[in-house]
Order: C-alpha cells, then sequence, then structure tokens
C-alpha cells in the first residue's frame, strides 16, 4: 500500500514540473494581461475635472451630411411653387393706326415722273401680354391699369399649367394704377395675400411675371429674386403726368422687366406683398430700380372695384397751393407764420372740410399726422383715403395752430 502512495506522488511531483518547463511564461501572460486591462480602463475613465463654474463646452461633432436634392429645395422654391400657380399672363388685344401706301393713288403720268406717294391710314391689330395674379376662390385678378388701359378688349388669361381662359374687365383705377378682372372659371388657384406694413429692408423679395411674354410664347412665368431695397417710396407726380398715385412703393432689385407689370412680389414665406408697376431706366430694360404697390392698399383698391365697379372718388371739397410759391409780400398779407406747406386758397361751403372749421388761408402742416411740404402733399394724402375715411388736418391760422376732423366723402358725378 505504501508503494502506491509513493508511485502517486512521484506522479504528481512529475506533472508539476513539466507544467513548469513546458509553460513557464503564463504567469507573466497573466500579469500583463491584467496591467493591461487596468491600463485601457484608465484611459476610458475621464480625469476629475476641477469646478471652475463655466459651463462645459460639449465636444465638436462631425456634421450631418445633407443631400443635394434637399439642399436645392430651399425657402425660396418653396415660397414660389405656392404662388406660381395663380400668376397669368393678361392677353391683350390693342388697335393701332399705321401708315400705309395707297396702292390706287398713282395714275398713267406716274410712269413718266415720279410723284410724292399718297399715303392713308388703317388700324393693326397688337396682341400684348402683362402680367397678374388671382386673388380670392371667385377668380378675380389683380393687374396694373396700364396693363389694359388702351385695349380693345382684354382676349383672355393664361394660367401656368398652360389653360387659356375667358375674362371679363370688373374695373379700374388709373390714379391708383390698378384693374380687377373676374376669370370665368372654377376651382382656379389664387395667391396668398401679405401684409406690406410688415415688410423689411433686405428681406428676400421674388418677382413673378411674363417678361416678353408675347416673344416667349410659354405660360410658364418667369422667376426673380432680390431683396426690399426701400420702402414708402413716393414718386413724382411727374410721372404719367400726374394721372398716377405712386407713393408707398416698394423697391425692390429683383429683376422687373417689360410684361412684368401687374404680377406679385412675394416675400420669403410664399405671401404677395406688393403689385410689380414700374422701373426707372434710361434703357427700358431692368438697372435694379423696380417698384411695386403695397399690397395693403392694392386689397382696398381691388374690393372697391369689385363692390362698386370702380374706385369712388374721395372728395375733400377744397384746393390748395404752395406756400413757398407766395411772394413775401403775399404771406406778410394773409398773416402766414409758416415757411412751407399747402395754403387753401379755394373751398366750398358744402364741403365737409368747410364744415368742420378749414378756411381760405389756413395753412395746412399736416394730414392724418403725415407732413406736408407742398400742395402735392396734401393731393397724396387725400387720394390714399377712401370713401368714409375719417380725416384729421393740422392748420396754422396767423400763427395759432388748429385741429380739424371730418370724413371723406365721395365726389358727386
Amino acid at each position: 500500500m505504501r508503494k502506491y502512495i509513493y508511485v502517486l506522488v512521484a506522479v504528481i511531483v512529475l506533472a508539476g514540473v513539466a507544467s513548469v518547463v513546458l509553460k513557464p511564461r503564463t504567469g507573466a501572460q497573466a500579469s500583463r494581461k491584467v496591467l493591461g486591462r487596468v491600463a485601457q480602463s484608465a484611459a476610458e475613465t475621464p480625469a476629475p475635472q476641477q469646478d471652475t463654474g463655466e459651463t462645459p463646452v460639449p465636444p465638436l461633432r462631425a456634421p450631418q451630411r445633407v443631400s443635394v436634392d434637399e439642399s436645392r429645395r430651399n425657402g425660396i422654391v418653396a415660397a414660389i411653387e405656392r404662388v406660381a400657380p395663380a400668376v397669368v399672363s393678361v392677353n391683350v388685344v390693342q388697335m393701332q393706326a399705321e401708315k400705309v401706301t395707297d396702292p390706287f393713288s398713282r395714275d398713267f403720268w406716274s410712269f413718266f415722273y415720279a410723284p410724292a406717294p399718297r399715303y392713308r391710314l388703317r388700324e393693326k391689330q397688337l396682341n400684348s401680354i402683362g402680367s397678374g395674379f388671382i386673388i380670392d376662390s371667385q377668380g378675380h385678378i389683380v393687374t396694373n391699369y396700364h396693363v389694359v388701359e388702351d385695349a380693345e378688349k382684354v382676349a383672355s388669361v393664361t394660367l401656368s399649367d398652360g389653360r387659356e381662359i375667358e375674362v371679363e374687365l370688373v374695373g379700374g383705377d388709373e390714379r391708383t394704377d390698378l384693374a380687377v378682372l373676374r376669370a370665368k372659371g372654377a376651382n382656379l388657384p389664387y395667391a396668398p395675400m401679405g401684409d406690406s406694413s410688415h415688410v423689411l429692408i433686405g428681406e428676400w423679395a421674388i418677382a413673378i411675371g411674363n417678361p416678353f411674354g408675347v416673344l416667349m410664347k410659354d405660360p410658364h412665368p418667369s422667376v426673380s429674386v432680390g431683396v426690399i431695397s426701400a420702402n414708402h417710396r413716393r414718386i413724382s407726380p411727374a410721372i404719367a403726368k400726374g394721372e398716377r398715385l405712386y407713393q408707398d412703393m416698394i423697391q425692390t432689385d429683383a429683376a422687373i422687366n417689360p410684361g412684368n407689370s401687374g404680377g406679385p412680389l412675394v416675400n420669403a414665406n410664399g405671401e404677395v406683398i406688393g403689385v410689380n408697376t414700374m422701373i426707372f431706366s434710361t434703357s427700358g430694360a431692368n438697372v435694379g430700380l423696380g417698384f411695386a404697390l403695397p399690397i395693403n392698399r392694392v386689397r382696398r383698391v381691388a374690393d372697391e372695384i369689385i363692390r362698386y365697379g370702380r374706385r369712388r372718388d374721395p372728395w375733400p371739397g377744397f384746393k390748395v397751393e404752395d406756400i413757398t410759391a407766395l411772394r413775401r409780400d403775399l404771406r406778410d398779407q394773409l398773416g402766414l407764420r409758416v415757411e412751407e406747406g399747402g395754403i387753401v386758397v379755394n373751398i366750398l361751403t358744402s364741403a365737409p372740410a368747410y364744415t368742420a372749421g378749414l378756411r381760405p388761408g389756413d395753412a395746412i402742416l399736416r394730414v392724418n399726422g403725415e407732413p406736408i411740404r407742398s400742395s402735392s402733399d396734401v393731393d397724396f394724402a387725400i387720394w390714399d383715403l377712401f370713401v368714409d375715411d375719417p380725416v384729421e388736418i393740422e392748420v396754422d391760422r396767423q400763427g395759432t395752430r388748429h385741429t380739424i376732423k371730418f370724413t371723406i366723402q365721395e365726389l358727386a358725378e
């Protein structure tokens, strides 16, 4: 029995020696593996930071990549897609007299000498195109008065999808250069209206219309993009021989060319803020000075035309002249104590202003808070009002200030 025990012990000892001889580095490798894990854990553990009272800065992250298609569809594109379906080409027929040679003016003796040819006049039909846009679900279309002013007839309007629709002229107002048409169709797209009193200098401006539409023969409107360059611009009454009221105009450098007249000026929200109306140019082409009628006035004029078939003429019942045009001795005689403004030279006793206390010789200094420096300022202020609008006029009467209040009435026909 003791012999077997010795043998077993010998086997165990030999097995232990063999394991040491065959794997002498196993313990060192295990130690290094443990130390490596500890070092790695220490590296991954953030070092303690001292409390400095400052907000820690988040780590920088790689920017997310945006596809080209996503970057192309920006706010400008969305605004155009919102308004463009309501923009129309206004197809106008005009008759123009032209001089042609009379074929029957030559006789037998014309073969022997060459007399001056005789001419006669004949009418020639011209097709022209302006722009406009649908403003409501009833199919009312706003455009400039000068687009349809000399028209024999307004033949039709063409939508951006190519549909050609018959229209009728509801009415127009030459003074504000606006006209309203009505399309004979149903389920027509119309443009969302904005608020021109909230226009910002420098914000995006999008002009949509059909410049040179006769040449292109394409119903799809053209788009130009710029910014709002200025606001509340007043154009000289000398433009259009004083027959147009161009004040509070929105100025833009978005390209406006012939054929754009009557089209919408749109903001980045896809809302109409004005009606493209005129440009300043020495060549007739765009030079970055375009002007649009503010949509707030456009809506009031359009509402009047839709309701009454015309813009009712506001009537103050008095006439003014420039104070600066008066001689000094005449100013002293009238007792004027101001150097500029509009002096009342004539007033009807039946006028609402007379009933309210306005008198000849009064120097008008302000109308509804707006300063008056000349007689044209009074004209602009009154013509910007509508029938039944309240008026407050500040006057100087021989050195004493008075406030006159009355309501605008309609000019009797």
